[in-house]
This record gives structure tokens, C-alpha cells and sequence, in this order.
């Protein structure tokens, strides 16, 4: 999450005025690519964490077979966490093809004739699209706690809700300004013409691609390079086996003896230690599975160019530097309609100060949505980490 500097120009009556970014996109490689193109010192990195992932492996394939006589046992919280990904899968498909309707209603009320167009009707449509948002985040919700969905899949619910949310959202801000133009200027479509509206292939492009801004338009690459597409698919796979090994090895073993309120304090210390490693490991896991691998082999599949998903957060000195360089994609959306929007409303330095403590609130309830509704704890951590600390951290 980054809140860049804006850049403020005085006027001729000596007043601040804030003069906001717009994300453009242009063709350009994820850094991580870059630095396996140009340097040799992430490819040290890289080999490390293989090798470590190698050992790893075939201590649980060795204890499989020696203790429990089944190869792969290990795989049982794999299973445990995927055993419902059909029917989750059946509602995120549902939960897609139901984004036609905002799609639907906006190309609709686009080319309704502006003397045709009254308050009431503009109010209908708030109510009605502020109603599909509701019943969209309410009824997969009500199906997570129905099916019993165990904590990948309710990732899966919880962050895609989320995640199509937002891309509703960008279409729906890009492009109602050019609805409102077009009512201005009387056009008219006439039988037989073809609308300047974004069509439906545009819009299901961008509710697949890597972007979170609504484009009519993204830069392309010429062709598809499938030993790209194969080796980001394997690197996904095999971050998931490693977050599994790291779990079943390390964690799984203590929490399943562990009782905190009567094992010593000093024990739960040393626990604690233990658990910290893990978490930093399933924690670069995350990073290089999803927002290398997973977006790359999406832009990679849907010619998508523009591939500055992140910036380099590992080299960061200091909290303030990890937010702004962890998630690129995400911090584009809460910068051009949450930022920008809620400080241009308002105006001034106070509408820049309350727009900055929206933007680490917005962050902080939905990362805790994500993880309470998965694990099913109300335990407000990545609240206080990302509103308490962060907000704290660029204030």
C-alpha cells in the first residue's frame, strides 16, 4: 500500500493546490523478473529457498513413509483445506457471471436520453447498485459459514468477494463521467451504430486481468510465451507444498500438544521463536506465489504488459517503506478511489489527512475480514498492524 507524495503547485493567490496522480499503464517486466535477467544475487536467493524446500520434501516424504507407510501423507492439510474447492468454485462462478447485472444496468442508465433522466432515477441507481453490493458480499458469506468451508477456501470467498468488489467499482467510477458526458452532448445511438459504451469483451477482460484501474484499453504483448505460463503454474504449486511443509513440520506438531493457559511461560516463549521463521517463510511464499507468479502467469495468459506489481519491499529500511512497495496492484485502487476521492471531497489539508486514515482503515477492516472469517477468530491483529501501526507510521 503506498500514499506517494502528491505534487502541490502554488497559484497566483499563493494557495496550495493538490494536483493528483493517474495511474498510467505501459509495458514493463515485474522487478523480480528483471533481477533474474540482469543480476546473479537473486539467483542465490533463489536457489537457497529451493534447496531449502528440497530438504524439506524429502524429510516428509521419508517420515511418510517410515511412520505412516502412505507417500505423501503430508499432503492430509492440503486436502483438508481444498476439500470443498468445487462447490467454492460453483459459487465464485456464480459470483462473476452476477457482475453482469451492475454491467447491465450501467450500460443502461448510459443510454437512457438525459431529458429522460431524473433525480429519482439517479437515486434508483444508487440504491440499486449500493443493494447488488450488499447481496454480493452477503450471499457468498451466508454459503461459507452454511458449507462449513475450511480456511483456504474461505480465503478464496472472502478475498475473490473482495477482489470482484473492487473491479465493479473502477468500472463503475471510470466510466459514469463518460455517461454523464454523453447525456451533456445529446448523443444518440442511432439503429444499426455502434456504441463508443465498453463492450462486454472489454469488461471481461478487465475483470481477469492484472488491474485493479479500468482501462478501455491496456498495453498488450504480441504473443503468449507458455514456458512462461508453465513455469509460473509450478512455481504457485510448489509455494503452496512449501507453506504446507512448513506447517505440518513445524507448526502442526507444537499446536497440536500445545495448551498456553498451562505449559510454562518460558516454553511459550520458545514456541514462539519457533513460530516466527515459519511465518517469515510462508510470509515470502505469499509474496513470490501470488503477487509474482499468480499475476505474472495471468498477464502472461491474458497478454497483459504492464507487470509492476510490487517494488522492491525487501530492501526497505523501514515499515513506512514495506507499505508502499508491497502491493502495487491493491494500492492503485485505494489511491484513485479512496484517496484522491474521499481528499477531493472534502479539500484542503484536512481532506488529505481524513483521506489518508480512510485509506489504512479501508486496508485494516478488510485484511481482518479476510483472516477472521478463515481462521473464524475475532482477534484483531491485522486491524491494529495495519490502522494502529501503519496509520501511525505516515502520520
Amino acid at each position: 500500500m503506498d500514499l506517494p507524495l502528491e505534487e502541490v503547485k502554488p497559484t497566483e493567490k499563493s494557495r496550495r493546490v493538490t494536483v493528483f496522480k493517474t495511474k498510467e499503464y505501459k509495458p514493463r517486466e515485474s522487478l523480480i523478473t528483471e533481477l533474474f535477467a540482469s543480476s546473479g544475487e537473486i539467483t542465490v536467493a533463489y536457489n537457497f529457498l529451493a534447496g531449502v524446500f528440497v530438504l524439506f520434501l524429502l524429510r516428509a516424504l521419508f517420515d511418510d513413509v517410515v511412520n505412516h507407510g502412505i507417500p505423501l501423507y503430508h499432503l492430509w492439510l492440503v486436502g483438508w483445506n481444498f476439500a470443498q474447492l468445487p462447490s467454492t468454485l460453483s459459487v465464485w462462478s456464480a459470483m462473476f457471471f452476477s457482475t453482469f447485472v451492475p454491467y447491465t444496468m450501467m450500460k443502461y442508465w448510459a443510454h437512457i436520453p438525459a431529458k429522460k433522466v431524473t433525480a429519482l432515477t439517479e437515486s434508483y441507481m444508487i440504491v440499486a447498485y449500493l443493494a447488488y453490493l450488499s447481496a454480493f458480499f452477503y450471499f457468498p458469506l451466508r454459503f461459507l459459514f452454511t458449507s462449513g468451508l475450511n480456511c483456504a477456501c474461505s480465503f478464496i470467498i472472502t478475498c475473490e468477494t473482495t477482489r470482484i468488489a473492487m473491479k465493479v467499482h473502477s468500472f463503475i467510477r471510470e466510466n459514469v463521467p463518460r455517461a454523464v458526458e454523453r447525456k451533456t452532448s445529446g448523443e444518440s445511438i442511432k439503429p444499426g451504430e455502434v456504441s463508443s459504451w465498453p463492450s462486454m469483451e472489454q469488461f471481461v477482460y478487465f475483470m481477469f486481468c492484472p488491474a485493479f484501474i479500468y482501462r478501455d484499453e491496456y498495453p498488450r504483448t504480441d504473443s503468449i510465451d507458455w514456458t512462461r505460463v508453465r513455469a509460473h503454474a509450478l512455481h504457485v504449486f510448489a509455494l503452496i507444498e512449501f507453506v504446507n511443509l512448513v506447517f505440518t513440520q513445524f507448526v502442526q506438531p507444537i499446536l497440536s500438544s500445545w495448551n498456553p493457559a498451562t505449559v510454562p511461560l518460558s516454553e511459550n516463549i520458545i514456541a514462539l521463536f519457533t513460530f516466527i521463521p515459519a511465518g517469515m517463510i510462508c510470509l515470502v511464499c505469499l509474496f513470490y506465489g501470488l503477487l509474482h507468479s499468480w499475476l505474472n502467469l495471468f498477464s502472461e495468459l491474458m497478454r497483459f504488459a504492464d507487470r509492476q506489481f510490487y517494488a522492491n519491499w525487501w530492501n526497505s529500511s523501514n515499515m513506512a517503506e514495506y507499505y508502499r512497495n508491497w502491493n502495487l496492484v491493491v494500492h492503485d485502487w485505494l489511491y484513485a478511489y479512496i484517496y484522491k476521492d474521499v481528499a477531493q471531497l472534502i479539500g484542503g489539508r484536512r481532506g488529505l489527512s481524513i483521506a489518508q486514515t480512510a485509506v489504512f482503515f479501508a486496508s485494516a477492516v478488510f485484511h481482518e475480514y479476510w483472516f477472521g472469517i478463515a481462521f473464524r477468530v475475532f482477534y484483531p491483529v491485522m486491524f491494529m498492524l495495519y490502522f494502529v501501526f501503519g496509520g501511525s507510521i505516515f502520520s
